[in-house]
């Protein structure tokens, strides 16, 4: 039994535990895409309480036909685009193109993995709260086009023009920062 499997099987019985075992395994990215979207810190920690409640509430009806860290984004994308339907009575956003890029920087031997995650990271969060997500996402959470696709709600040729729109910046701004360096 996975992980993932057992912790569902934990959080079903109610179990305590379980639940800070989601937050500590869900959390950090769940606050950082919020933190793409809000900068108020009171109504970051509020959605992010509104998120786990409803997925502990809610955690029997998941009928396990994906994963569950993607029914978890699914709920938080929810809960933000929700916030802004209220707040703005519209949806804010939409694209429909469809580009591929490869991203390959060399940033020289003196720059260490560590120092290339924290580079990348004050980048990242300078790009669009959609972009930051889907990078986030694709990247440093192993997520399919698909299952983004579920997360998110957007469509495939959205999150790929997403991703395309935010390599290509991330790599200039790669390029700037090493030509910086020498």
């Amino acid at each position: 039994m996975t992980k993932e499997k057992k912790l569902l099987k934990r959080l079903r019985k109610k179990e305590e535990e379980a639940y800070e075992e989601l937050i500590e395994d869900y959390g950090g990215l769940i606050y950082k895409v919020l933190n793409g979207y809000f900068n108020d810190k009171n109504k970051i920690d509020d959605l992010f309480q509104d998120i786990f409640i409803k997925i502990y509430k809610n955690i029997d009806s998941f009928r396990e036909e994906s994963k569950l860290s993607v029914w978890i984004y699914r709920i938080a994308m929810n809960r933000v685009k929700n916030y802004f339907r209220l707040k703005y009575n519209r949806d804010f956003y939409e694209l429909d193109d469809d580009y591929k890029i490869e991203f390959k920087h060399d940033l020289g031997e003196n720059v260490g993995k560590e120092d290339i995650r924290n580079l990348l990271d004050t980048y990242i969060d300078q790009l669009p709260p959609n972009w930051q997500t889907v990078i986030n996402l694709y990247y440093f959470n192993s997520f399919s086009y698909k299952e983004i696709s579920k997360i998110t709600g957007f469509p495939m040729g959205t999150i790929k023009t997403y991703l395309y729109r935010a390599k290509k910046k991330l790599s200039g701004l790669l390029e700037k920062h090493k030509k910086e360096l020498l």
